[in-house]
């Protein structure tokens, strides 16, 4: 597991040095955050273990940040 958390942050590395428009660097970068805070929770905290209903209210916390990153990244750079 920890090899892959490396692996997703040596992509992060590589993709700032790639030539891209800000705006698909910021989303790429901001999905790869996701994935890796998701990696740590599910497996170096043990959110398997615990119950459903706690792990549903987890679910909902990250539905709905995860949202509002969108609406926010949308109401900066808006599309023309």
């Amino acid at each position: 597991m920890f090899g892959l958390l490396v692996g997703i942050t040596a992509g992060e590395l590589l993709i700032v040095n790639l030539q891209v428009t800000r705006e698909l660097l910021v989303s790429t970068l901001i999905g790869l955050a996701g994935v890796k805070a998701l990696f740590v929770a599910a497996y170096f905290q043990q959110v398997r273990e615990e119950p459903r209903s706690l792990s549903l209210l987890l679910l909902a916390g990250l539905v709905i940040a995860s949202l509002l990153l969108i609406i926010s990244f949308l109401q900066l750079h808006p599309f023309h």
